[in-house]
């Protein structure tokens, strides 16, 4: 027993759970492995396997690049600002185009015929202009003449701004050694002296067709540089790199990275090793557990496989599409270096999206799992699916197979008869021919036949349905009558008829039977209780000189004739609902009695301030019993004086309405009505949810009861805090009254 419970322990559903939990743990372990491994390969590419010191990358050769571009720049270019503030290096071609460019001039017959002078600040025109072009000539000299010679001191500015630049750059290069010869071997620029570089491991010199690079490891990296200027200059160039590299600039920074992500390399390949292998682990795990409570068990299916497994399989796939066009979108906008705060964004998206595919994924997976253990795979595919629906055409399980095999046959009897008939006399056989006129007709009598068999079951049919409508479940269906296409539509039919009757049979044995309990056991309350009330007018009337005795006799009197009030309700309820009552009508002058109730419910009105405002305008007699009718009126009025607000009015209106006599009696509640008010008609339910005001709750039931067995009705309405009572009792008819006195 002890094996068998270790067993099946994997089963448990929190050993399924922390599975999953699991699982999930190892894909986002991979995920970030995946984050931290694709940041890596944004900096650096594949060098960071390759290359086994940072000299030997293409990131480090780059900047290096860059930074020859910053000396040539600043060195055999520009050299000093002496040069620059002369003028000596303007690109005249350049600063022209510049020129027009800002100023919006086009090239044409005027700038072909002319030409800008040496100095910057006049025209020169050589060819012959148009006598029309004259006006736009004069107006491009003028802006030559007033402008070229502030762009001209913009452009020199412009130079002078871009030789500091470079200058600062360099300067803040510590571990970038270099000095510039000219022609004839003369130091012209530089930070370091000959010696420093003849003493430096990795040096490089440059100069017009020639170079001699020992800066990289591994000749592989070598990465040869070019650049114009250089290469139309008689310079030589001498540079070196620190090694080791001291810190404070870019090349120590790229270092330093490129040493973090070269260590980091295999603790990120081991965590991801383990986590896929724990992913794998795990994946097993749920796959041998899933749906089921013990080894062997019973396979327990959920909502995800009820899926056609074509479909299941097309959803996943294509979500794997999608988020995977939309995961590549995401990581080109992240590789392309986009503001940090959306490479957040974007890589949250990533995440989602990644663990919405490990949840289809291992969704799917399950289900496949379940359907193979229960040995249903391939009969939960629409394929399957499709062919146990043909087959129930030719089986009589659905009417829809009956009709269209009926159908079908009808067709192809009628075809082949008379394809028969026609093609007899072409055979040489007419006599042929009108024995199959006479089996055409024949036949389709028959078909008429039957159909005129199935119209009448589906008639009879129709007509037990429309008994059980009007509430007559016995009414009996023939199933011996019903044809074979009808059959089990109409044992259908059958089985509803059958349940709703035990239904409603046990619905009434059981208000019945509730009925019964209140009324046997109010009796039985009753014969107590009367010798409680008698013992207690007996104490009222004895002496007594304790004070707090009288009061708590006091208490006794009233408490045990509300409890009395209470057992009479509750008889009165059960027989009410159970239609025991004796109805004894008569004709009711339903003003004169509404009056009589008022007054005699005066004291307690003018107690609590209430004003009676009656409205009838004509008499209204109704056919009702009188005592039954006295209740109601008590009811209601009891249950105005209980919950309308003290010192309102109360507007009682009488009025004749589709053959009833209406009464509508309105007050305004004390206390919000914020409660469902069809309630109130139920038993026990108070207007007073605190049950803090006398009464069982059983008032308005009993007013619905009765009005109800004198055939008449009881409604209530509400309109913010404004109550309304609604009694409708059938009219007394004149003609009875005669029928009566004849």
């Amino acid at each position: 027993m002890a094996t068998k419970s270790k067993k099946s322990k994997a089963f448990q559903l929190r050993w399924k759970v922390i599975g999953v939990i699991l699982f999930f743990a190892c894909a986002i372990s991979i995920f970030f492995c995946g984050v931290v491994a694709v940041n890596i390969s944004r900096e650096w590419n594949r060098d960071v396997i390759n290359a086994s010191t940072v000299y030997d990358t293409a990131e480090f050769q780059d900047f290096f690049n860059e930074t020859l571009d910053q000396v040539v720049l600043a060195d055999v270019y520009y050299r000093n600002e002496e040069r620059i503030s002369a003028g000596e290096v303007v690109d005249r071609e350049e600063l022209i185009a510049g020129f027009k460019r800002y100023y919006g001039i086009m090239d044409g017959v005027i700038t072909g015929n002319t030409e800008i002078n040496e100095t910057y600040d006049g025209l020169i025109v050589y060819g012959d202009i148009p006598e029309s072009l004259q006006t736009n000539l004069a107006d491009y000299q003028n802006l030559v003449e007033s402008r070229l010679p502030s762009y001209y001191k913009m452009y020199i500015q412009r130079q002078l701004d871009e030789y500091k630049s470079c200058v600062r750059y360099l300067e803040s290069m510590k571990n970038f050694l270099y000095y510039v010869e000219d022609e004839k071997g003369n130091i012209v620029g530089g930070n370091a002296s000959r010696a420093e570089i003849e003493d430096a491991e990795r040096t490089l010199v440059l100069s017009a067709g020639f170079s001699s690079d020992h800066l990289v490891d591994d000749p592989y990296y070598f990465n040869t540089y070019v650049n114009p200027i250089l290469e139309e200059s008689n310079y030589k160039f001498y540079g070196a790199i620190r090694d080791p590299l001291i810190q404070g600039d870019q090349f120590y920074d790229m270092w330093q990275d490129f040493s973090y992500a070269k260590q980091s390399l295999p603790i990120l390949f081991g965590v991801f090793f383990v986590s896929l292998v724990g992913a794998i682990v795990c994946l097993i795990h749920l796959i041998r557990v899933a749906g089921q409570k013990e080894r062997y068990g019973k396979v327990h299916f959920m909502v995800v496989d009820r899926i056609y497994n074509e479909v299941h399989f097309l959803l996943v796939f294509l979500y794997a599409m999608v988020s995977t066009m939309v995961a590549a979108a995401l990581m080109d906008t992240i590789l392309a270096g986009a503001v940090q705060f959306w490479n957040y964004v974007f890589a949250t998206m990533l995440g989602v999206l990644y663990l919405a595919a490990v949840a289809i994924a291992l969704s799917y997976v399950l289900s496949v799992a379940r359907q193979v253990k229960d040995r249903s795979f391939f009969r939960n595919t629409w394929i399957s699916a499709s062919i146990r629906r043909m087959s129930e055409l030719f089986t009589g399980k659905t009417f829809r197979g009956w009709m269209v095999i009926v159908m079908l046959c009808y067709g192809l009897g009628n075809c082949a008869i008379m394809g028969a008939m026609v093609l007899a006399p072409l055979y040489g056989h007419p006599r042929m021919a009108m024995l199959f006129a006479l089996g055409l007709v024949l036949f389709n009598v028959f078909c008429m036949y039957l159909f005129i068999r199935a119209l009448r079951s589906l008639k009879e049919i129709m007509v037990s349905v429309k008994e059980s409508s009007k509430g007559n479940f016995s009414y009996p269906l023939d199933l011996n009558k019903i044809s074979p296409s009808f059959l089990n539509f109409a044992e259908d039919v059958a089985n509803i008829q059958e349940g709703f009757k035990n239904a409603v049979d046990e619905a009434v044995k059981g208000e019945r039977m509730k009925a019964e309990l209140i009324t046997n056991v109010s009796h039985d309350l009753k014969t107590p209780l009367t010798s409680i009330i008698s013992y207690v007018d007996l104490l009222k009337n004895e002496k007594l000189e304790n004070e707090n005795a009288s009061a708590y006799v006091e208490v006794l009197h009233d408490k045990s004739y509300r409890l009395k009030q209470l057992i009479e309700d509750l008889i009165e309820a059960s027989k009410a609902s159970s239609g025991n009552l004796a109805v004894e009508k008569m004709r009711v002058d339903y003003k004169q009695l509404t009056l009589q109730a008022m007054g005699e419910m005066e004291d307690k009105t003018d107690a609590v301030g209430l004003t009676f405002k009656m409205s009838c305008s004509e008499p209204v007699y109704i056919d009702a019993d009188g005592g039954h009718m006295w209740r109601i009126l008590e009811n209601l009025l009891s249950n105005v004086v209980k919950y309308s607000m003290p010192n309102s009015r109360v507007y009682v209106d009488i009025f004749k309405m589709d053959g009833y006599g209406v009464l509508v009696m309105k007050n305004i509640s004390a206390a919000p009505i914020d409660f469902d008010e069809t309630r109130l008609t139920e038993r026990f339910v108070r207007g007073d949810m605190a049950r803090t005001t006398e009464g069982s709750g059983l008032g308005l039931s009993i007013t619905q009861s009765l009005a109800e067995i004198q055939g008449g009705n009881f409604g209530i309405q509400v309109d913010g805090d404004l109550f309304k009572s609604i009694v409708s009792i059938p009219l007394w008819v004149e003609e009875e009254e005669e029928n009566e006195e004849e």
